[in-house]
């Protein structure tokens, strides 16, 4: 674990480090991964977490918590809260913020995009079937939209239907930002399988029937604070040469968990994974999402990039991986001019196991990292964990000419 580290380039240097890391959550026998934070007025947040070893066939419950104290103490939220949601079907959470697309809004209000397909708020999945994707295929392309006041009370709760997607069926699963124009535009970005995938021979490394998934990044607008929403760009895996190191080899995913930000000279930022061990990709637009760039090699691998353009002008990026633990990091990397058009070595916070998949927030100046520290998709005990946690990490970034 890396606790400071320094960056000099073009005149700019910046000095990041981890100011402290706090515990959130921390059990001896639950297996905890993908937090989601949210961040309400004073000092409130809630917290969401699944509570399972990943990929465990019988399933991987939520459970939320409220803190009064920035995290100091939790204590469970039950139905009744408007951050949780039953399905009608099994009555278990499925509202989560580990995932969706979601927006502070100068109004001080949250904004929210369920994560996958309105359809799936009815669906169970059986996973001996397949990956989710394959199996959830759908012509519906419907949404949920929810607004929640700076104090937490639900807005609005309704569903639109996606326009002019350019595919037939697709699987959905986003979790970018949802980022504020101007006089009524807002725009995101989704990821989606377009699309039923081929089936392939034998099984997945969890024992499933498998299938050759490649997912795509899509740019999504809405001219009218939300109320409806509009396919504006797509990035297809087979439109564009993705291939990494000197033997050119291809990307596992294609383009998926993306995040999307304004940079410090106005452009708009949207990176991508592509794999489990293959690099980010980015691509950029300089006129407010009119047309983007040919997506680019980041050159670091990472899962479900956060995005941040901190107040000192530096663009933060939290994510992290290895190859399901071998091993297993958690980092964040800095764009010094805030642009994005390079970045620097991750600074490595976490190397200990866990998902990788970060939840954050900026309180103050400070990139607020919520990641887990657990067993992940390992049986419980493999890496001689004493406990397993949901913890954050307070990460400041001190930036100034050189």
């Amino acid at each position: 674990m890396q606790k400071s580290a320094t960056y000099i380039r073009d005149g700019r240097r910046a000095t990041i480090s981890v100011e402290r890391i706090d515990t959130f959550l921390e059990y001896p026998d639950t297996i905890v991964n993908f937090p989601g934070i949210v961040a309400l007025d004073g000092d409130r947040l809630v917290l969401i977490a699944n509570h399972a070893r990943h990929g465990d066939w019988s399933g991987e419950p939520l459970r939320t918590f409220v803190s009064e104290d920035d995290g100091a103490t939790w204590n469970q939220l039950d139905f009744g809260s408007p951050f949780l949601n039953a399905h009608p079907r099994t009555g278990a959470n499925y509202l989560t913020f580990a995932d969706g697309n979601y927006g502070y809004m100068q109004d001080g209000t949250i904004t929210r995009i369920d994560g996958h397909q309105a359809d799936q708020e009815q669906y169970v999945w059986d996973r001996s079937e397949g990956p989710l994707h394959a199996i959830a295929q759908t012509s519906n392309h419907s949404f949920r939209w929810r607004r929640w006041s700076k104090t937490g009370e639900p807005v609005e709760n309704r569903l639109f239907t996606l326009q002019n997607a350019p595919w037939e069926t697709g699987s959905y699963e986003s979790y970018s930002k949802i980022l504020e124009l101007g006089d009524g535009e807002l725009i995101t970005a989704i990821g989606v399988l377009a699309g039923a995938p081929p089936r392939l021979p034998g099984v997945d490394r969890r024992g499933r029937p498998a299938y050759d998934m490649k997912f795509s990044s899509a740019i999504i607008r809405s001219h009218d604070d939300g109320e409806n929403w509009a396919v504006t760009e797509a990035f297809h895996p087979w439109e564009h040469e993705q291939v990494y190191g000197i033997a050119d080899r291809p990307v596992e995913e294609g383009f998926d968990e993306n995040d999307l930000e304004i940079a410090s000279n106005g452009d708009l930022v949207l990176i991508m994974r592509s794999g489990p061990t293959s690099p980010l990709f980015q691509t950029r637009s300089t006129d407010r999402g009119e047309t983007w760039s040919e997506p680019e090699n980041v050159g670091w691998p990472g899962v479900k990039p956060r995005l941040h353009l901190l107040p000192n002008g530096v663009l933060a990026c939290a994510s992290g991986r290895g190859a399901y633990g071998y091993p297993q990091i958690t980092y964040v990397m800095l764009s010094l001019d805030g642009t994005g058009n390079h970045w620097e070595v991750p600074f490595a916070f976490h190397t200990g196991p866990g998902c990788s998949y970060t939840s954050t927030i900026v309180r103050d100046g400070q990139l607020h990292v919520v990641f887990s520290h657990s067993d992940f998709t390992r049986e419980l005990g493999t890496h001689n964990l004493p406990t397993q946690r949901i913890r954050r990490a307070v990460i400041n970034v001190d930036a100034a000419d050189a």
